[in-house]
């Protein structure tokens, strides 16, 4: 374990020392302290980006968040009881429980569909669990904070290759489901007479979230961590409309929002007042999709502007064309005032 830890570190530096002849990489890859977290967000940017398409497909935001607080107490647990390094470790066994539970109490509903008020109950119970669990050795506010809001700039080389190993365990239960789960979230109806086990696709969608929330827990805290979840997916739903588009741009967008909010946060100006990388990234994010609403909502009104003025061109070219015909009608009876004058010398002829 050792030598694999010290070749993952070695290919980290090399990496490293790599990026910082990158234009727009430099400063973030002068130190690792500062490229550590930039890989971080970048893995978690493009494992939520596939995640959150899914996620938003399914409108399974809420099973989400109450995901990210089910994980709690495991997050808890390894960091009171066997030390930091031990949180994604303890909260991976808490997190195929926590995700088992959801997925029963999901189908254990009436009518098929998710019970919301099970999903609550199940969300409250964990983290109050955790709470308790965070207490039971003293005051230990200034850890729960960190848990709660999470310590970017520290991660090290070992959390780095556990949450390394964990999104590639999330992003194989997605992939190795991609086909059903798009079916799923079109057709729920359809995917269930196609013979689709729909207890088995929730599961291990729930599996892989609460994967996403562990490899984040440590680095962006538990309550930012469903937005790097929700956001990214949110955003492509609103720029497109097929799914391989939308994956594409929430990868994008997760990567781009990790990359710009670590730059941010490493301007000088923010050295003498320093701000959280993590909201920093989170916020960034927001922003692009905000920024994507107003591109989407510019672009209907334009099609909107478009389409009255291709639904007025029939109109005018009827028009233009029945006084063009009325015009070639006089032409040839020669008007009123040519029939006139013609008349006239036929009357003084029949006078004479």
């Amino acid at each position: 374990m050792s030598d694999a830890m010290t070749l993952f570190s070695q290919a980290l530096e090399q990496l490293r020392l790599a990026a910082a002849n990158v234009p727009g990489l430099m400063d973030l890859a002068e130190a690792p302290f500062l490229f550590r977290p930039l890989v971080m967000v970048v893995l978690l940017g493009v494992v939520a980006g596939v995640i959150g398409v899914v996620v938003n497909l399914r409108s399974a935001e809420f099973s989400a968040e109450a995901m990210v607080h089910s994980v709690f107490p495991g997050i808890v647990a390894g960091a009171v009881y066997w030390g930091i390094d031990a949180i994604i470790p303890a909260a991976s066994v808490v997190a195929v429980a926590a995700a088992l539970v959801l997925t029963i109490v999901s189908h254990r509903s009436r009518r098929g569909e998710a019970s919301e008020a099970g999903t609550a109950v199940v969300l409250t119970s964990f983290f109050s669990i955790g709470l308790i669990l965070s207490l039971a050795k003293g005051d230990m506010s200034g850890q729960l904070e960190a848990l709660m809001f999470g310590r970017l700039l520290e991660v090290t080389d070992a959390r780095l290759a556990q949450a390394l190993i964990v999104c590639a365990v999330a992003l194989l239960l997605i992939m190795a489901t991609w086909k059903e789960q798009v079916a799923y979230a079109f057709d729920r109806t359809g995917a269930r007479a196609s013979g689709l086990r729909l207890l088995a696709l929730d599961l291990v969608l729930n599996t892989a979230i609460a994967a996403a929330v562990v490899s984040a827990s440590t680095a962006v805290g538990i309550l930012l961590v469903i937005g790097y979840l929700v956001i990214p997916g949110a955003t492509a739903r609103v720029l497109a409309s097929r799914v391989r588009t939308m994956v594409l741009i929430a990868i994008a967008v997760g990567m781009g929002g990790g990359y710009l909010g670590m730059l941010l946060m490493a301007l000088p100006e923010t050295s003498d007042k320093p701000i959280s990388p993590q909201a920093t990234v989170a916020l960034v994010m927001t922003g692009l999709l905000l920024l994507a609403v107003g591109v989407s909502t510019a672009r209907e009104r334009l099609a909107r502007i478009r389409h009255r003025a291709r639904s007025a061109q029939p109109v005018t070219v009827a028009a233009t064309s029945t006084a063009a015909g009325a015009e070639t009608t006089a032409d040839r009876t020669g008007g009123p005032e040519d029939s006139a004058s013609a008349v006239a010398p036929a009357v003084e002829r029949s006078r004479v």
